[in-house]
């Protein structure tokens, strides 16, 4: 296992039970149990993930994890909460935390959260039918990615309002208001996704309307499954400098 995971919880049985889960698996792991000592530790010393409870004494998680972006921007947060708190969730949320973990915790779910952050940027394809869906997710694992799939805007959606994404693939069919204000709502709900549109269309009227809906990159029909799946590899893990870029097919 690669990268140090930090947990903080003021409830000592929860931090002694999921400190342990955690090693036992292989991870090397800190833990604290206030939102204070969390921001000194990731201040001196350098974080893979932070598993962070919402409801912390003093300083609820929700400010700790702001306060830690600010020492250690690039290391996310996985919220954690056994009651509903909604107003906090939203800002976490809102904020950048990974995702949110409700308690009582499950092992399962745990440790898939962990996988999902400490084992490369997680794909989601949004693309043609099944068969291109799922080739194009076997071509993205190979490179050593997750991937996800969605057959439609709703679960697109759904998807980047559960979870982080580091490139979101999707096809917008055809070119309108309709498509291109989905793929804004996709945006906005994981502004540091780069999406990338894949359409048939016209490349300098859908190039604007890309840039307007939040897109990372554009590419055109018919397209080279290899071109994009370098595109989606380069692009995991790198930074929307306002430029569109584009693809077109070999």
């Amino acid at each position: 296992m690669t990268g140090r995971i930090m947990v903080v919880d003021d409830d000592r049985g929860t931090l002694f039970m999921v400190t342990e889960i955690l090693k036992d698996s292989g991870y090397q792991v800190a833990d604290v149990e206030d939102g204070f000592q969390a921001i000194e530790l990731a201040s001196k010393e350098s974080f893979a993930l932070v598993f962070m409870d919402i409801s912390l004494p003093g300083m609820d998680g929700v400010e700790a994890f702001r306060q830690i972006k600010l020492v250690s921007p690039g290391t996310p947060v996985i919220m954690m909460t056994g009651f509903t708190v909604e107003e906090l969730v939203c800002r976490a949320l809102s904020q950048g935390a990974y995702t949110v973990l409700y308690e009582p915790l499950d092992v399962t779910s745990l440790m898939q959260a962990a996988k999902d952050v400490l084992e490369g940027p997680c794909v989601l394809v949004f693309d043609g039918g099944p068969d291109i869906q799922e080739s194009i997710k076997t071509k993205v694992e190979r490179l050593g990615h997750q991937a996800a799939l969605a057959s439609t805007w709703r679960q697109a959606v759904e998807h980047v309002e559960s979870k982080q994404y580091g490139v979101i693939l999707v096809n917008i069919g055809k070119p309108g208001a309709e498509g291109f204000e989905d793929c804004r709502l996709i945006v906005e709900s994981d502004a540091s996704a780069k999406v990338i549109f894949i359409t048939t269309h016209d490349l300098n009227e859908c190039a604007r309307q890309s840039l307007i809906a939040g897109a990372f990159s554009l590419v055109t029909k018919p397209v080279d499954p290899e071109s994009l799946i370098a595109l989606a590899d380069s692009f995991a893990g790198a930074t929307n400098d306002g430029t569109l870029g584009s693809v077109r097919a070999a």
